[in-house]
């Protein structure tokens, strides 16, 4: 990630969060899921070309090992949808 500062950031705008509506809010739930999903999206989309779409086909692969689901063979069977998302993303994505 280019901007060092921005994870101590994110945590004490959490914490100002945290301190106004309690750990347990709806808000600050909110607020730490957003956080965290766009300072993923930030981290890949400016990290040398990593690839998040690649990075998650790579995690599945190795849950495979230990979730018989997640195998190729069996992916599309059980998780239709996420299968159909992952296609549909590979296609969007692809240069």
């Amino acid at each position: 990630m280019k901007n060092k500062h921005l994870k101590q950031e994110i945590n004490r705008l959490l914490t100002s969060v945290m301190q106004t509506f309690g750990k347990d809010s709806r808000e600050y739930r909110d607020a730490e899921y957003y956080f965290d999903v766009l300072e993923t999206v930030y981290h890949y989309n400016y990290s040398d070309g990593l690839d998040l779409l690649d990075e998650l086909k790579n995690l599945l692969c190795k849950l495979s090992d230990r979730i018989p689901e997640l195998s190729s063979n069996m992916f599309t069977q059980c998780y239709p949808n996420i299968s159909e998302m992952i296609k549909c993303l590979e296609e969007w994505l692809s240069d």
